[in-house]
């Protein structure tokens, strides 16, 4: 897995907002929230044998 230089930074954002103001953080989540059951998301996943090994 890799994570682009924005998208850790994002991640850190989101991690101290969550710790700083808590308040901000959970209303900007029960937004999303709302927001997610609006729209579909799918996944595919394939699993292959390896052999025992990983």
């Amino acid at each position: 897995m890799r994570w682009t230089k924005e998208g850790l930074e994002a991640i850190l954002q989101l991690r101290l907002v969550k710790y700083a103001d808590p308040e901000h953080y959970q209303s900007f989540l029960d937004e999303l929230l709302q927001r997610s059951t609006k729209t579909a998301m799918s996944c595919d996943l394939s699993i292959e044998s390896t052999r025992g090994k990983l």
